[in-house]
């Protein structure tokens, strides 16, 4: 998408030209005047990203292609429309043909003024956050991030992978009163209970092997700013009882200290798993669940809003371009198709990467819709299931190696537990199968595989969880005294 700070008006009388400059004055934004559409065709030197187009009972009658015509080369380009049409319905036909703000004439200066701040607020998050689009789906999510960051109450953003949450968390920061302040951000997922807890809350010298020295954590960092906690449900129960405690009293222990530190941080938390199931099981604090919950946030998954992503494309395109040194014109009308239909299980950050291997590969300087099908059917080949939406903590693949690993855990459960009857343990056929256990009693070669299987599998669950045993065990679907008592038989 071209862009450029000058936003380009269509007027024509001075008096609305008066008003028109004077409101974007007062937001920040320069404009260029144009009289007729002739000056105003696309060139060169593009428009900032909003044009003001006035249609009265004149010349700009025709406003439609117009629009079409300016949208087709400044991909995104958000549009005001001064025209005739009153009601919600006249707002919604314009929103058909591309109008981001439609302003019914004759024009109530305080009413633009209000909705020209407004639109001019949407492209400061779009500009300063990259965030792209322009569907009605994302345009609500952000209409509540504009009512809801000038305040200061814990929000909770609700999102499958890689669609954009801690975009729309600096979105929140970036609009709200400590916008000048810092932005902290740290996965709660990612870390080790113990290194999150020092993440957090800072240690102190000697607290723990390697402390060599006191440490800030983000709460501390954080003060008078935003903090984004980033999937905040695989806290465990006992860290959700300090973050808990901070959130009410806003004091906080280091670990290893003695000296209360206060804090005044804005909450931002995120989460790809559904936390009210959480809650009923037993898994996340109902009390921390209310806290964080005060307003939520759902951003909307990249299959339900196709329109955006062809602006996605474009923009993703140009990013491409200009990290690899690369002159992409374009792409092939049947390729942005296959891309539209697509229903991209890894939302926005699955397109941006297809968008960059495309952009790499592309060798005349067009990305051809050849190209395109040849990389969408290899990741259908690696990902059967693409329309399969995934509403769980973790992605698909991890998903799919877990059920396999908790099928062949019990799969060894059923096993012994079948070997316990053969041994005499489980039931009256102790005397009938004892001749037959005692011939069998060494191992066989089926036997040393399933068991080389679960140590595999065990350790494969323990490194995917950072040694946390509580979250491999949840993973492999048995109890972590199950798992304690599998390692320590490893060991033998």
């Amino acid at each position: 998408m071209k862009t450029n700070p000058e936003a380009w008006v269509l007027v024509q009388d001075e008096e609305r030209e008066k008003l028109l400059v004077e409101a974007a004055r007062e937001e920040g934004l320069d404009l260029k005047v144009f009289r007729n559409v002739g000056e105003a065709t696309p060139r060169a030197e593009p428009p900032g990203g909003i044009i003001l187009a006035i249609d009265g009972t004149g010349r700009f009658k025709n406003y439609p292609t117009i629009i079409k015509r300016f949208q087709k080369e400044y991909v995104g380009l958000e549009v005001v429309v001064f025209g005739q049409g009153t009601g919600p319905d006249a707002a919604a036909r314009e929103r058909e043909i591309g109008v981001d703000l439609f302003v019914p004439v004759p024009v109530d200066r305080d009413e633009f003024l209000i909705g020209f701040s407004h639109l001019a607020a949407i492209r400061r998050i779009k500009a300063t956050t990259g965030i792209v689009g322009r569907s009605p789906e994302l345009a609500e999510m952000l209409e509540t991030v504009l009512q809801v960051a000038p305040t200061e109450v814990p929000v909770l953003i609700a999102g499958e992978s890689g669609s954009g949450k801690e975009l729309t968390a600096r979105a929140i920061h970036l609009m709200s009163k400590r916008g000048d302040k810092l932005f902290e951000a740290v996965n709660c997922g990612a870390l080790a209970e113990g290194v999150l807890e020092s993440e957090l809350f800072g240690h102190e010298r000697g607290s723990f092997t390697g402390a060599v020295a006191r440490r800030q954590g983000l709460f501390e960092r954080a003060n008078h700013g935003t903090l984004f906690l980033d999937e905040v449900g695989e806290m465990s129960l006992a860290m959700q009882v300090r973050l808990l405690r901070v959130i009410e009293t806003g004091e906080f222990l280091r670990v290893g200290g003695s000296e209360r530190v206060h804090t005044n941080v804005r909450l931002v938390a995120a989460t790809n798993r559904e936390l009210e199931i959480a809650v009923e099981r037993g898994g996340f604090r109902k009390d921390l669940y209310y806290r964080l919950k005060v307003v939520q946030i759902r951003i909307p998954p990249l299959r339900t809003r196709p329109d955006d992503i062809p602006i996605l494309v474009h923009h993703f395109i140009g990013q491409a371009s200009r990290k690899h040194g690369k002159k992409i014109r374009g792409i092939e009308k049947e390729g942005m198709d296959l891309l539209v239909s697509y229903p991209w299980p890894g939302n926005v950050r699955e397109l941006s990467n297809v968008i960059d291997n495309l952009t790499i590969l592309s060798r005349d300087g067009m990305i051809r819709a050849a190209e395109v099908e040849k990389r969408l059917r290899e990741k259908r080949s690696v990902d059967p299931f693409p329309d399969l939406p995934v509403h769980v903590q973790r992605s698909r693949e991890e998903v799919e190696r877990e059920l396999i690993l908790s099928s062949l855990l019990s799969l060894h459960n059923d096993i012994r537990e079948v070997l316990d009857i053969l041994r005499g343990r489980g039931g009256p056929e102790r005397g009938r199968w004892r001749e037959w256990v005692e011939v069998k009693e060494a191992p066989s070669d089926d036997q040393r595989d399933l068991r080389r299987l679960e140590r595999e599998a065990i350790r494969e669950a323990l490194a995917a969880n950072n040694g946390n045993r509580r979250k491999a065990a949840r993973s492999l679907g048995i109890s972590e005294r199950t798992l304690y008592r599998r390692l320590k038989g490893f060991k033998r």
